[in-house]
């Protein structure tokens, strides 16, 4: 029987073995989980089937778990021990030659260790950034494209087939009122005192594409909105290919929307479905009966479609084009719209539950402790380039990374900037940095990681074992963190990591080991070393060798 030494066969392995030994017991349908315990002393994993079965066979747990240990049975190389802890929790303590082979594996795989098949077969569009063409991209543009970026990468790495969407707003009343701001920056650049329009845009880039506007001759010059938007909208993709971020298709409004009639064609749509109704000379939709708080208007009383109108034309193209899974990630000042747009879905019988949103909440910029004011008249940096300017790109990708999407976060500009531990992404590419010069002071010495699993045995040290079983674990972090659109938990999982191996490189020394000790030491450094650079390319973040 050959054994696989991953994650993912362990977890089907140990579940089986509970199932049979469930089926033995006379409990075929118990429920079954097996995980990691919080306290290592407890065995490498460990599971409470005892006492969820302890009402239905009416016995103590210690009892039921003391019946079920002689019936788990595994491969002899996987468990080394089963044993019973009170309340009732039964404890699995694998075979140290398990880790071992799984290590010399990870070593195998190299650069595609980590990736996985928990995704196969989801078929995602992922849209995200999307910022308004109508001025620079700001340090929330700046998260939610840290965010995108990752999440596409962790279901990339479990098989899923992303494409990642930029929507280009250059319709309605935006566009309109942005070609008039335009004009106005042109009279002032020319210096007639001329203010945008109310709820216009207004600030130096304005004054800047201006003079470029004024450039072209007059006779030949475009609207000043078509032509505005184009320029911002370049600006936009420069800023983010320098943020490493690229997408697959850049979708605009005006031309796939309006120009294509794909918005009145939904709008017909509808109306023939019996959603709507006419009130106070505007057609509405019926959202309310499906689970949103109002009705909304689709078309407003001067015969133009309202923005929700093209915003469902937009996603109910995106489940023609045959994506199973719509990810959204939006600002904070869209969080209303989230209920509205599902409720339109789910009145047209489209499924809702695949339609997902994920919102990038507010950041802070902190700098000397203070917050900084979001003010280009005062001097104060706030878009994208800027903070890049400032901190780098690997900093800000990290950062952004760190908390949960639907938080807000405090980003402390002093702090991303330090090149000490106290900086979260430093001490992490330290950790891969020192890891890279260890290797190379080794090898001139003729030391060696050792690929030969049967010569890894001398990792005894819980040090080693809490890196082994780490490393193990990795592609499951990968997995579940695509799932749950959360990358924030490799950053936590890479901290982990950085910290674990500091401390097992102060504790046990590898240039004047032993030989055969120096090299297995060696192995288990290069699968961290291998494991940090995976993980940071999967948050668009590099893995300097030198630092």
């Amino acid at each position: 029987m050959t054994v696989n030494h991953d994650i993912f066969s362990l977890q089907r392995t140990l579940t089986d073995a509970f199932k049979s030994a469930c089926v033995k017991l006379g409990v075929p349908q118990a429920p079954i989980l097996v995980e990691a315990p919080k306290d290592p002393s407890h065995g490498d994993y460990s599971s409470p089937l005892a006492m969820n079965l302890a009402k239905e066979l009416r016995k103590s747990p210690m009892a039921i778990a003391n019946e079920l240990i002689p019936l788990i049975k595994t491969d002899p190389s996987i468990l080394k021990s089963v044993s019973a802890a009170p309340p009732g929790f039964i404890n699995l303590t694998l075979e140290p030659s398990y880790f071992h082979r799984a290590l010399a594996e990870v070593l195998e795989k190299d650069k595609e260790y980590g990736r996985n098949e928990q995704g196969l077969g989801l078929k995602v569009l992922l849209e995200f950034v999307s910022a308004n063409p109508t001025g620079p991209l700001n340090v929330v543009n700046g998260r939610a494209a840290a965010l995108g970026d990752s999440i596409a990468n962790l279901l990339k790495a479990s098989g899923a087939m992303v494409h990642k969407e930029y929507y280009v707003n250059d319709a309605g009343v935006q566009a309109r009122l942005f070609g008039e701001s335009l004009l106005a920056a042109c009279e002032r650049v020319q210096g007639k005192p001329t203010p945008a329009p109310e709820g216009g845009y207004q600030g130096a880039y304005m004054e800047d594409l201006a003079r470029e506007y004024l450039l072209i001759d007059i006779g030949s010059r475009p609207d000043p909105d078509t032509w505005g938007m184009a320029r911002v909208l370049r600006w936009h993709e420069k800023s983010l290919q320098d943020y490493g971020v690229t997408f697959d298709r850049w979708y605009s409004e005006k031309r796939e929307l309006h120009e294509s009639k794909l918005v009145d064609k939904t709008v017909d749509r509808l109306r023939e479905a019996g959603l709507t109704f006419e009130k106070d000379g505007a057609l509405w939709l019926k959202v309310s009966e499906y689970g949103a708080p109002k009705d909304e208007v689709l078309v407003k009383g001067d015969g133009l479609p309202a923005y929700f109108a093209a915003d469902i034309a937009y996603h109910l193209q995106k489940f023609d084009r045959g994506y199973g899974r719509l990810l959204d990630i939006w600002g904070p000042d869209h969080h209303g719209h989230i209920q509205r747009m599902k409720s339109a879905l789910a009145a047209i019988r489209y499924p809702a539950e695949q339609f997902v949103v994920l919102t990038a909440q507010q950041v802070n910029l902190l700098e000397g402790g203070e917050k900084v004011k979001m003010s280009k008249r005062e001097g104060k940096f706030v878009t994208m380039d800027e903070l890049l300017e400032k901190v780098g790109r690997d900093a800000a990708r990290f950062f952004f990374v760190m908390r949960s999407s639907n938080t807000h976060m405090d980003f402390d500009i002093e702090v991303a900037k330090k090149q000490t531990d106290e900086n979260p992404v430093y001490y992490v590419q330290y950790a891969h940095a020192r890891i890279c010069s260890l290797l190379k002071k080794t090898a001139e010495k003729g030391l060696r990681p050792e690929l030969d699993p049967e010569k890894l045995h001398y990792l005894l040290e819980p040090e080693a074992f809490l890196l082994l079983k780490e490393i193990l674990e990795y592609p499951q972090w990968v997995a579940e963190s695509g799932k749950a659109y959360e990358p924030h938990r490799i950053v936590a999982f890479l901290q982990n990591l950085a910290a674990d191996f500091h401390l097992f490189y102060s504790k046990h020394r590898i240039l004047d080991a032993p030989v055969e000790v120096a090299n297995a030491r060696l192995s288990l450094a290069l699968g961290v070393k291998n494991v940090i650079r995976n993980a940071l390319g999967l948050l668009g973040v590099s893995a300097p060798e030198k630092m």
